[in-house]
């Protein structure tokens, strides 16, 4: 075998990188049938084909395996949220930034709705995200903030906001396992309770000084 200190540095970094990738993406396709709590270090090695050791060369656990994934779509939320014209209500964008998340992952939609459920039901990967990337959800509360015309330094108002945001994904995503979701589709189910965001999403104080896209 060709020792690795002998194998070009881009290789080399590929090589990891495919490594990672292949380990959070068996840690994902394992959550997704066992759920997160079922799922262990030594299931995601072995669906990934390498060993228990070589695991913890990449992550200290299963929390930081799915964190990677996790991260990757909290971004790119943020990117696609930012996206959106300013012509259009705060609530508006963030359920039209969700359906584009969902067309773009709809093949993989299985997985999708599993992270989206892991990171919101499990405090460890909670807690792990937030201490390890504590700028995961840095883009979608600065975004949020400016759509409303709020200063996310004097108020918790965005970042509110965002976990209300993301909580209504994940009750989406678990309506459609219940009676009453089974027959319905999850772009419905979106424009279902989205519409009721601007119930909850508050116009900001009468002394702020930018116009809130409510």
């Amino acid at each position: 075998m060709r020792p690795d200190c002998f194998t070009p540095r881009g290789l080399r970094e590929t090589k990891k990188e495919q490594t990672r990738s292949a380990l959070s993406d068996a840690a994902l396709a394992l959550v997704s049938t066992h759920g997160y709590e079922a799922t262990t270090v030594e299931a995601i090695a072995r669906a990934a084909g390498v060993s228990v050791r070589t695991f913890h060369n990449y992550f200290p656990g299963k929390a930081a395996a799915l964190s990677h994934l996790a991260t990757d779509l909290v971004h790119e939320y943020g990117e696609v949220l930012r996206a959106q014209p300013d012509s259009v209500t705060c609530a508006a964008a963030l359920r039209t930034a969700w359906g584009v998340m969902l067309d773009r992952h709809r093949e993989n939609v299985d997985a999708l709705r599993a992270l989206i459920d892991a990171l919101e039901s499990n405090p460890d990967l909670r807690r792990y995200l937030e201490d390890h990337h504590p700028d995961a959800h840095a883009a979608s509360i600065a975004e949020i903030a400016r759509r409303l015309g709020i200063d996310p330094a004097t108020s918790i108002a965005p970042r509110i906001v965002t976990e209300i945001d993301f909580t209504i994904a994940v009750n989406v995503s678990r309506a459609l396992d219940t009676p009453e979701g089974a027959d319905r589709d999850m772009d419905e189910l979106l424009d279902e309770a989205f519409s009721a965001l601007p119930l909850v999403v508050a116009a900001p104080s009468p002394d702020s000084t930018t116009t809130p896209h409510t």
